[in-house]
């Protein structure tokens, strides 16, 4: 694990190139200081050989040959400080210096015999060239040079040579003395390497640790970390940038948190159902709205979503969108609704496809409303169709002449003033209706007395109740605490209810209307009939315009009362509520808030 750190590979590297050139340094400065000592020793030898070999080339000429110098040998040897051997011209040694050797003339003394290497020198000298060999002698123990000058007489002509051999003396022993030196001075350099080495990668680790420390924490999410280094050089200037890229990171996370906030907000509050995938068909986020749109209960965990997404085979048209990347939509039923999904692609700034967006909407409402609409106008039309037939057909009738008979004329005037008065009430509701439910119809509200107006609007209806032979019959309680309300809208409202209660009920039959109070300030008017009845899969639509049950198909209603009646109830604040049964009659409740306000 320290070999991966930093520090280690500083400090390595610093001791390797210290050490790689302490160790050429010294092997130059050894080789030079070698190479030094054998050019030096190799010029004093030739010098010296050079003065023995004109001194034997004067005596030659003067004596006629090389010989006589026995005596002065062991003096040659001291002054050139190496053995000294004289040859002739055939190589053979006319005179050689050191111990053992002969001191007469005219003989040669020779105890030792010439070095090897004398031999290739002797013969290079000999042809009239200045020799120099070196090599180690085991004698010695050293290095040792052999030097050859070759003697030449006057006529040039070589006679003899001159041979100088010695060792390198002290060189040994001095290359070993710098050896010591270079390991002594490596291993200081090696301990100072490494002290420097460890001071310099802390040096430059330590703001390295410090920016690595701040990096990890920028990726925990702490941008307020700072890499506290304060530097000059490229170190400070990076601990400077991360710091800067930590404050800007910080930033710009913050924009994208609150953006993110935003658009989960916006998302929230959006109706209709938003469900992202990848591009794998992988469900990846769902808002809330879905699972009230899907009927499912929150919370709507994504297997359920994908198991109901599954149903509905959505996966053929996101792949479609994904493949084609452009937007499609289709319908779906689910549930008894109609759904309506708007597929999207999402494409990043490359145009690459990375996913794709399903918006679901619920459009039943929609669809109901549109349906609403078209048997709004159909109802309408029939019911203006049917009065404007009979009028057309009589005054077409008149107009042709077929009928000329007054009795039979008057019946046809009294028919098309019928139909007339019917057309009549017809438009009156629709206009009222169009009023409630614009909202600019004007309440006049005051305190009612609930009894008087109930009173009132029975005796407007027993013509019509004595001419069916049905009783209507009131029980009034003079303590009922007032009403806040409009006086004639809500007269309105119970003769609609009076009205259909008396209209679909048999031949001698009664109504009753209660009315009593609940603690909680609520005046309850029950209004009771022993009619025909309504089926339970019909209650939900008695409210709807032009809507007639089958038993008041024929009848000479608009079809309109019961949804003015319910754009009264909602003007007052009232609740209504109705319970019927086929052939057992119906019963309507409704309860109006009591005025508490004091008087």
């Amino acid at each position: 694990m320290f070999k991966k750190k930093i520090a280690f590979k500083l400090t390595a590297g610093f001791v390797i190139i210290v050490l790689i050139s302490m160790l050429a340094i010294g092997i130059v400065f050894i080789q030079m200081f070698q190479q030094y000592t054998f050019d030096s020793r190799e010029q004093t030898m030739l010098t010296r050989a050079q003065s023995i070999a004109e001194v034997m080339a004067e005596n030659s000429q003067s004596t006629g040959q090389i010989r006589g110098f026995a005596g002065s040998m062991r003096f040659l040897d001291t002054m050139a400080e190496a053995k000294v051997w004289i040859t002739d011209s055939k190589g053979n040694p006319s005179s050689v210096s050191g111990m053992g050797m002969g001191m007469g003339q005219g003989h040669t003394y020779n105890s030792e015999p010439l070095p090897q290497e004398a031999e290739k020198v002797i013969q290079e000298v000999l042809n009239g060239k200045e020799s120099v060999s070196e090599s180690f002698s085991s004698v010695y123990n050293e290095a040792t040079l052999t030097v050859g000058v070759p003697i030449v007489d006057s006529n040039h002509q070589v006679i003899g040579s001159v041979l100088l051999h010695s060792p390198v003396t002290g060189i040994t022993a001095t290359l070993n003395k710098a050896v010591n030196i270079l390991t002594i001075s490596l291993l200081i350099a090696l301990v100072l390497a490494i002290g420097l080495g460890i001071f310099f990668s802390l040096l430059f680790t330590r703001p390295l640790k410090a920016m690595n420390l701040t990096a990890l924490e920028i990726t925990r999410g702490n941008y307020a970390t700072r890499t506290g280094v304060n530097r000059k050089d490229e170190l400070g200037q990076l601990g400077n940038s991360l710091d800067l890229l930590a404050s800007k990171l910080g930033y710009t996370i913050n924009q994208l948190f609150q953006e993110k906030g935003k658009l989960k907000d916006i998302i929230s509050s959006i109706s209709e159902g938003i469900v992202a995938f990848d591009t794998s068909l992988k469900l990846i986020s769902v808002n809330s709205a879905l699972s009230e749109i899907m009927d499912r209960p929150q919370p709507y965990l994504n297997e359920d979503v994908e198991k109901d997404l599954n149903g509905l085979e959505i996966e053929a048209q996101l792949t479609k969108v994904m493949e084609e990347k452009k937007p499609s939509q289709v319908l779906k039923d689910w549930l008894g609704k109609k759904l309506m999904f708007t597929f999207s692609p999402i494409v990043d700034n490359f145009g690459m496809v990375t996913g794709s967006v399903a918006l679901v909407q619920d459009i039943s409402k929609s669809e109901r409303l549109e349906q609403l609409r078209r048997d709004f106008v159909a109802n309408v039309s029939h019911e203006f169709h049917t009065p404007l037939t009979v009028i057309r057909g009589s005054v077409e009738a008149m107009v042709d002449g077929t009928v000329e008979n007054s009795e039979e004329i008057k019946r046809y005037h009294q028919r098309i003033l019928s139909e007339t008065r019917g057309l009549e009430r017809l438009v009156e509701d629709l206009l009222e209706l169009s009023r409630l439910q614009s909202g600019k119809i004007t309440m006049n509200k005051e305190k009612l007395h609930v009894p008087n107006l109930l009173e009132d609007a029975v005796k407007s209806l027993q013509t019509i109740a004595e001419k069916k032979r049905v009783k209507i019959e009131y029980l009034s309680k003079q303590d009922i605490p007032p009403v806040l309300g409009d006086y004639d809208r809500l007269r309105q409202l119970f003769v609609i209810f009076l009205d259909n209660a008396v209209k679909y009920s048999p031949v001698y039959n009664k109504v009753t209307v209660e009315t009593s109070v609940f603690e909680s300030n609520t005046l309850s008017i029950v209004i009771r009939d022993q009619g025909y009845g309504i089926a339970a899969d019909e209650l939900t639509h008695i409210w709807d315009r032009f809507y007639k049950i089958d038993q008041s198909r024929n009848g000479r209603g608009t079809g309109l009362g019961l949804a003015i009646a319910k754009h009264l109830i909602e003007l007052h604040g009232a609740l209504v509520s109705v319970q019927s049964e086929l052939g057992k009659g119906t019963v309507i409740e409704i309860k109006l808030p009591l005025d508490s306000s004091p008087s």
